[in-house]
C-alpha cells in the first residue's frame, strides 16, 4: 500500500505538470521576448515613447497569459490511479482493489477476497508512474513558441560577444539614456592578414590594452566606430592611415567613422580611448641557390638543380641567362635573351629542391660563355637573387660537319647582324665545290636559296627568317624527320608545362595531355625508324623504355586531374630530363654501329663470366664446408637399407654425400673451371681484334683460374676458395681497365658528340630513364663484395662454435631449434 500511495502521489504530480504548462506557455513567451529584445538592444535603440509602449504590450501580454490557469483544479486520488492503470494497462480497477473490503465478511468470503487480493497484487508488482506529457498543440497549434525560443538563443550570444543591450535599458528614463554616449560607442576592429600568408582574420576585443604578436607584414587593420562618440581619433603609431573616413551622419541621427591601415612595422593602436599593442613579423625574403653546376643532357638541354625557399613560398622563379666575357655593347641581336622558368620545389622535398630542364640549343647563346643568374620573387613583391656562375650554353651536337656548319653561319649573324658579310663568306666557302662536300643535291639547292636570304635580308624581321631557316636546314641534315618530331614534343611539353603553372581547367589539361602523348609516339616512331638494332635484346630494352614512358604520362595525367599541379609540373620535368638524355644515333655514329655492337657482346660475355665465376666459388664454398664437417665429425649415419639416398630420390645434396663423394664433387667442377679459363682467353682474343689495348687484370684472372682448376683436381677446396677469389677480383679490375680504354676511344654505348654526350645514353652512365643498365649494360658487379681468406675462415671458426655448442649436454630448450636453423644452407640468388 505504501508503493502504491508514492505512485499515486508521482502520478499526481505528473497531471498537475500536463494541466499547468500549457496555461504557463504564453506568459514565459513574453519573457522570452523580452530577454530577446533586451539584448538585442532594442530598447536602447527605440525612442523613449516606443520603448514604453512595446514594454506595456509584453507585460499586458505576460499577464494575459495566466487566464487559462482560472480553470486549473488538483487532480484527485482516483484520477491518479485511473493514471496509473492507463500507463500500466491494468484492467477491473486493480488499485482500488487494495483498499477495499469484502461486504460480508464470512470465513468462506474472506479466503475468496484474500485470494483476489494476492491476484492483483502481483499484478502490480512492477507498477510504473510514466512521465508527464504536456500537450503544448492544444494551446499553440500552429507552433509559434519557437520564435521566442530562437530569438532568445540568438540574443543570447549576440549580447556575449558585443555587449549591446542590458535588461534595464527598457526601465531608464530618458535624461539617463541620453546622458550615456559610452555605452551607444559600438566598436569594431579586425586584422586581415594577406592572402598568400593563408591565415586566419584577427579580431580585436572591445576592451583594448591586448598585446597582439605575430602580424604578417602587410597585412591590413580595419577599424570601425558607430553611435554616440564615433568621433573619436583613430591613430596606429607609427603608420598613417591609408584611407580614413571623417565621421558621416546616418539615417538615424549617429555617427560612424572607419579607418584602415597597412601594417608595415609594429605600433600602437589608438581608437576611442582604448590602446592595443601590434606587433608585426616583417615577410623574409626568398632564398635561392646552386644545388650543382648546371649540366647538359644527351640532346643539349639545360638542366638546374637548386634550393629555393620563402616562409610564405615562393610564387615565381627564373633563370636570367646573359652572356658573359668580352660582350660588343654595340652588337645587334635578332633574339631577346633565352627565358627559363623554374619549377618549384614538391611538398615532399626537405631541403627545398627543385629541378628544370629546357632545351636552349636554339637559341644563338647556345655553346657561347653565359652568366645563369636564379631569381626568385614572393608574393610579397621581395625578390631575391643567386651568385652568378659562369659556364658556357649548352649547345647541340651537330654529328654531320655540313650541318655544324650551317648552324655557325646562322650564329654568327644571329648574334650580331652586322656581321652578315662574313656569314656569307662562311656559306660561300662550303659551296665552292659542292661535290665533294654536299653529295646530296636537296640539300644544296637549300643552301644556295638560303644564301639568296642572306643576300637580300634588310630588316630585322628578314633577318629572323632567315635564321629561322637556316636552323630547319642545319636540323634537316642532321636528323631528317626527327627534328621536326622533336620540335612538336618540346612545343608540347612547354604548353602543358604553361597550362600546369597559369591553372589551367581540366579539359584543357587532358587536351594537352592528348597532344603531349602524340608528339611523343611521333618522336619515338621516328627514332625507331632511325635505329637498327644488332640484337633482339637492344629491342626488348627500346620496348621497356616506352612502357616505362606510358607509365609516367598516366601518372602526369592522374595528379594533374586530382589538384596536385605542383607534382604534376614536377614529374613532367622528370620526363623532359629523360626524354633529353634519349640521342638519336647520328649518320656518323650509326657507321660504328657494326663494331659497337660486336664490342657490346663482349661486353656481355664478360658479365656472363663473371656472374659464373661467382656462382662456382659458391657451389666450391658449400662443398668445401661440408667436407671439413665430414673431416671433424664423420659422414651421416646411412638410412635403412643401408644406402644414402637423396630427399626425392635424384640428386643428393652435399649434406647428405661422405666425405669422399665430397671430394670427387669438388674434382668435378675442375673441368668447369678450365672451361671459364678458355672463354676468358677467347674473349682476350676477340677484344684484341677489335683494337682494344691487353687488360692486365685478364691475365691476372687467367693465371687464378688455373690455378683454382689445379685445386680442385686435388680435390682442395680451401686452395680453389683462394684462386677462385683472386681471380673475381682480377675480372673486375679487368673489366675497369676494359671500359676505360673504351671511354677513351670513343666507343662506349655510343659515338661521343662535339660536346662530349654519347649516342644513346648520358653522360651520367645510366640510361634515359635513370637506370643502371645491369647485367646486359657495363655492370659487373663492383658493387659485390667478395670474401676474402680470412672472412672464410671466420666463417668457418663460427660454424664450428655452433656445432659445439649443439653437441652439448645440457643446453636450453629453446636453443637446439636455433642453431640447427643457422646452420640449414640458404640457396645462392
Amino acid at each position: 500500500m505504501r508503493r502504491i500511495a508514492r505512485k499515486c502521489a508521482v502520478a499526481r504530480f505528473n497531471l498537475a505538470v500536463e494541466r499547468l504548462l500549457p496555461g504557463l506557455l504564453w506568459p514565459a513567451c513574453f519573457v522570452a521576448l523580452y530577454l530577446a529584445l533586451s539584448w538585442l538592444g532594442l530598447f536602447h535603440a527605440v525612442p523613449f515613447a516606443l520603448r514604453i509602449a512595446l514594454l506595456l504590450l509584453l507585460a499586458g501580454g505576460f499577464v494575459a497569459g495566466f487566464w487559462p490557469l482560472r480553470r486549473f483544479r488538483n487532480p484527485t486520488r482516483a484520477e491518479a490511479e485511473r493514471r496509473l492503470e492507463g500507463e500500466n494497462g491494468l484492467a477491473h480497477q486493480v488499485i482500488s482493489v487494495a483498499g477495499d473490503r469484502p461486504a460480508r465478511e464470512t470465513p468462506e468470503a474472506m479466503a475468496l477476497w484474500q485470494a483476489h487480493q494476492r491476484r492483483m497484487a502481483e499484478k502490480l508488482g512492477a507498477i510504473d508512474s510514466g512521465l508527464a506529457h504536456p500537450d503544448l498543440s492544444s494551446v499553440d497549434p500552429y507552433g509559434l513558441r519557437a520564435v521566442p525560443a530562437l530569438l532568445l538563443f540568438v540574443a543570447f550570444f549576440y549580447a556575449g560577444a558585443t555587449g549591446s543591450g542590458r535588461l534595464a535599458d527598457a526601465f531608464l528614463p530618458p535624461a539617463e539614456e541620453e546622458g550615456a554616449p559610452v555605452l551607444a560607442l559600438r566598436f569594431d576592429a579586425w586584422i586581415s592578414p594577406p592572402p598568400y600568408t593563408r591565415k586566419a582574420p584577427v579580431y580585436l576585443q572591445a576592451e583594448g590594452a591586448d598585446q597582439i604578436d605575430a602580424i604578417p607584414e602587410g597585412s591590413m587593420l580595419t577599424v570601425r566606430l558607430s553611435g554616440e562618440g564615433a568621433d573619436a581619433p583613430i591613430s596606429f603609431t607609427p603608420d598613417e592611415a591609408d584611407q580614413a573616413q571623417a565621421p558621416d551622419e546616418a539615417e538615424d541621427g549617429e555617427l560612424m567613422r572607419s579607418a584602415s591601415f597597412t601594417l608595415s612595422a609594429s605600433g600602437v593602436l589608438d581608437a576611442a580611448g582604448r590602446q592595443w599593442a601590434i606587433g608585426v613579423v616583417p615577410d623574409a625574403m626568398p632564398v635561392i641557390a646552386f644545388k650543382g653546376e648546371p649540366k647538359a643532357a644527351a640532346n643539349g638541354a639545360l638542366e638546374l638543380e637548386y634550393t629555393v625557399s620563402d616562409d610564405y613560398g615562393v610564387t615565381a622563379a627564373r633563370a636570367e641567362i646573359a652572356p658573359a666575357g668580352d660582350v660588343d655593347e654595340d652588337a645587334k641581336t635578332l633574339y631577346p635573351q633565352p627565358e627559363f622558368p623554374l619549377n618549384m620545389p614538391s611538398r615532399s622535398s626537405e631541403d627545398h629542391s627543385a629541378f628544370t630542364s629546357r632545351n636552349l640549343t636554339e637559341h644563338p647563346l647556345s655553346g657561347k660563355p653565359v652568366t645563369i643568374t636564379l631569381i626568385a620573387e614572393d608574393a610579397a613583391g621581395h625578390v631575391a637573387r643567386s651568385a652568378p656562375f659562369e659556364t658556357v650554353l649548352p649547345a647541340r651536337p651537330f654529328y654531320n660537319l655540313l650541318a655544324g656548319s650551317v648552324a655557325e653561319q646562322r650564329q654568327i649573324f644571329a648574334l650580331d647582324t652586322r656581321a652578315m658579310p662574313e656569314a656569307l663568306q662562311y656559306s660561300a666557302a662550303i659551296t665552292l665545290r659542292p661535290e665533294e662536300t654536299i653529295p646530296d643535291l636537296t640539300q644544296y639547292l637549300l643552301i644556295k636559296s638560303a644564301q639568296t636570304r642572306m643576300l637580300l635580308a634588310r630588316d630585322e624581321e628578314s633577318y629572323r627568317d632567315t635564321a629561322d631557316y637556316l636552323w630547319e636546314i642545319a636540323t634537316g641534315i642532321e636528323d631528317g624527320e626527327l627534328s621536326e618530331a622533336e620540335r612538336r614534343l618540346r612545343e608540347a611539353q612547354d604548353a602543358l608545362s604553361e597550362a600546369l603553372r597559369d591553372g589551367a581547367s581540366d579539359a584543357e589539361i587532358a587536351q594537352l595531355m592528348e597532344e603531349l602523348r602524340q608528339a611523343m609516339q611521333e618522336y619515338l616512331s621516328e627514332m625507331a625508324e632511325r635505329m637498327q638494332p644488332s640484337d633482339m635484346q637492344q629491342g626488348q630494352q627500346q620496348a621497356l623504355r616506352q612502357r616505362d614512358l606510358d607509365n609516367l604520362l598516366n601518372q602526369l595525367e592522374n595528379l594533374a586531374r586530382s589538384g596536385d599541379r605542383a607534382a604534376a609540373q614536377q614529374l613532367l620535368s622528370e620526363l623532359q630530363r629523360m626524354m633529353n638524355n634519349i640521342q638519336p644515333p647520328s649518320s656518323m655514329a650509326q657507321q660504328g654501329e657494326q663494331q659497337n655492337s660486336e664490342m657490346r657482346e663482349q661486353v656481355d660475355r664478360l658479365g656472363e663470366l663473371i656472374q659464373e665465376q661467382q656462382r662456382l666459388m659458391n657451389e666450391t664454398f658449400e662443398l668445401d664446408q661440408q667436407l671439413r664437417d665430414r673431416e671433424q665429425w664423420g659422414d651421416p649415419p646411412p638410412d635403412q637399407n643401408g644406402e644414402q639416398q637423396g630427399e626425392n630420390g635424384g640428386e643428393r645434396s652435399p649434406q647428405e654425400m661422405t666425405a669422399e663423394e665430397l671430394r670427387e664433387a669438388l674434382r668435378q667442377l675442375q673441368e668447369q673451371q678450365q672451361a671459364l679459363s678458355e672463354q676468358l682467353g677467347e674473349m682476350q682474343q676477340k677484344l684484341s681484334e677489335l683494337g682494344m689495348p691487353p687488360a692486365e687484370g685478364f691475365d691476372r684472372a687467367g693465371e687464378a683460374m688455373d690455378g683454382a682448376a689445379e685445386s680442385l683436381g686435388e680435390g682442395e677446396g680451401s686452395g680453389a676458395l683462394e684462386g677462385q677469389g683472386n681471380a673475381l677480383e682480377a675480372l673486375r679490375q679487368g673489366a675497369q681497365q676494359m671500359m676505360n680504354a673504351m671511354m677513351a676511344q670513343g666507343q662506349g654505348q655510343g659515338q661521343q658528340g662535339p660536346n662530349g654526350q654519347t649516342g644513346w645514353g648520358s653522360h651520367t652512365g645510366r640510361d634515359p630513364l635513370g637506370r643502371n643498365p645491369g647485367a646486359d649494360g657495363f655492370d659487373f658487379g663492383n658493387d659485390v663484395q667478395v670474401p676474402d681468406e680470412f672472412t672464410v675462415e671466420r666463417a668457418r671458426e663460427i660454424l664450428d662454435a655452433i656445432r659445439e655448442r649443439l653437441n652439448e649436454q645440457a643446453p636450453l630448450p629453446s636453443e637446439p631449434p636455433y642453431l640447427e636453423r643457422l646452420l640449414e644452407p640458404r640457396s645462392q640468388n
